[in-house]
């Protein structure tokens, strides 16, 4: 393989839009030195999605991908012992690394974005979903789409409901519904004054 080739692969191309990516944020750390320990953290991130995605594709394309292990149980079956944490997170919100570095972090999701809809790039991550659930939060923090929509959750069906009780029959004082229905006041007698 020549090495025009090996420089235009997904997972090359992908590694340098993350050090670009971690450049721009290095020059925001730069600007605002308060931000550095964030940052950080931000550079460890972008360069372990960097070395997962390149591990992936290289797997991918050789065909030795390990088989997916089992389900883990969610959070609801095993809860989890409440520790303080000690280490900081990274935010959780739209957007939050544009807010970070600024509009050159926003082109630069914008090539990811453009990256991803090569073919080959849905082929990837169309056949290792783990490539794909990486780069959601990556996407979501460019404010980008995600490369491939999750697929609706199912509901859990409803129980049916209860059959609803008997209805009363419907009262109309001691007559029948049939007996109002018959019935006529007749004439009116004449109403005739008395002399007083």
């Amino acid at each position: 393989m020549s090495i025009i080739n090996r420089m235009q692969t997904l997972a090359t191309l992908f590694t340098a839009i993350l050090a670009d990516l971690r450049s721009t944020i290095g020059a925001a750390a730069g600007r605002t030195p308060t931000r550095a320990p964030l940052c950080t953290l931000v550079w460890a991130y972008l360069a372990r999605a960097a070395r997962r995605f390149d591990r992936l594709y290289t797997q991918w394309r050789a065909g030795t991908l390990p088989a997916p292990g089992p389900a883990r149980p969610g959070r609801l079956d095993t809860p989890r012992p409440a520790t303080p944490r000690t280490t900081p997170r990274l935010p959780a919100g739209y957007a939050w690394i544009i807010g970070l570095a600024g509009h050159q972090a926003a082109n630069l999701g914008s090539q990811l974005t453009h990256l991803l809809t090569r073919p080959d790039a849905a082929d990837f991550l169309r056949e290792v979903p783990r490539a794909a659930r990486m780069l959601r939060p990556l996407c979501h923090a460019l404010a980008q789409p995600e490369p491939i929509p999750r697929p609706p959750r199912p509901r859990p069906a409803r129980p049916p409901k209860p059959p609803a009780p008997p209805a009363d029959p419907p009262r109309h004082g001691k007559y029948t519904p049939s007996q109002i229905r018959r019935y006529r006041p007749g004439r009116i007698p004449d109403f005739i004054l008395k002399p007083t």
